[in-house]
């Protein structure tokens, strides 16, 4: 198993969590706090992640990534999410969004252009636009990949959920990398952004369902520490709700052997379309924050489902 201590671990003091915010949000990162601390994140240095344009900050400018639309179904009801599959939807960037869904037939297909094109170098993933992990089609275009590229990259996102079921199927496909969106662990705060989740047929709604998603998260992101995949976990910051409980979730997902830790802004869809997007001095703290505690990636895209190309070269939003 990964060891959780490979990332010492400072002291935050407990006023990080209290005084005013200029930004007009509850307080998780006040105005208090010195110059180190507001300006820009501090990331763990780059030998302790992988070559990885998700998770590394020079490879985010140099290496190819592929998302495959694979996935049409979810199994959580995420607040923040607005699963849109058109053509139409060309200028909407946000997890979710993809121009079709492909078969694996045409993914693999998409597959042999992409790294015709790139390279055998490039990573290819599955991210959506519903939950990978909720889709037969998503094991079965991994092993088309595999099957036909042995030594291509292959990664996923995921909202946890079904990660202990299908952690076997993963590891038997080498995936070796997996992005786990983890939104806290207090039941009462996660019930408000999932506040419902479907598990073995059956729906569960409430504290019920965040205490679902919540243990099947923890379950999983260790075993898949155990079964040898690299975990970033991404937390997607609603300062309303779960800003001041960030600190709490990146101390635990340590403790799981997460590797890297991946705060990003709300985008402001969904039910959460008239919330605030947290602005870039409040999430710069708290990434500072975050960064005493495990390696901080500060460059994601919030990339759509059918993303393709290098991150880093892509118009910013």
């Amino acid at each position: 198993m990964t060891d959780p201590n490979r990332f010492r671990a400072s002291a935050v003091p407990a006023t990080a969590l209290a005084g005013p915010c200029r930004s007009g949000y509850p307080s998780s990162a006040p105005d208090s706090w010195t110059h180190d601390v507001c300006g820009s994140s501090r990331e763990a240095s780059n030998y302790e992640l992988p070559f990885h344009p998700c998770m590394h900050r020079q490879a985010h400018h140099t290496v190819p990534r592929l998302h495959l639309p694979v996935a049409p179904h979810c199994n959580t009801r995420c607040g923040y999410c607005e699963r849109q599959v058109s053509h139409k939807a060309a200028s909407v960037v946000a997890p979710g969004v993809s121009a079709a869904v492909l078969s694996p037939l045409e993914a693999i297909d998409k597959t042999r252009g992409f790294l015709r094109r790139w390279g055998k170098k490039a990573v290819i993933g599955i991210a959506g636009p519903g939950e990978p992990l909720a889709n037969e089609q998503t094991f079965e275009t991994l092993n088309l990949v595999r099957k036909e590229y042995p030594g291509i990259t292959l990664c996923l996102c995921t909202n946890g959920l079904n990660l202990p079921d299908r952690c076997e199927d993963l590891r038997a496909l080498r995936v070796q990398h997996l992005s786990v969106t983890i939104n806290g662990f207090d039941p009462s705060i996660v019930a408000q952004i999932q506040p419902t989740v479907t598990k073995d047929g059956r729906v569960y709604v409430g504290r019920p369902a965040a205490e679902i998603l919540i243990r099947n998260q923890e379950a999983g992101v260790q075993s898949a520490v155990e079964a040898g995949m690299f975990i970033k976990v991404n937390y997607v910051v609603i300062p309303e709700i779960n800003g001041a409980h960030i600190i709490d979730t990146a101390r635990k997902v340590r403790e799981f052997g997460a590797g890297v830790f991946n705060p990003i802004p709300l985008i402001p869809r969904g039910r959460f379309r008239n919330m605030r997007k947290p602005d870039e001095r409040y999430m710069d703290r708290l990434r500072r924050l975050c960064s005493k505690i495990l390696p901080v990636f500060g460059h994601c895209k919030q990339c759509r489902a059918d993303a393709e190309g290098i991150p880093g070269k892509e118009q910013a939003r």
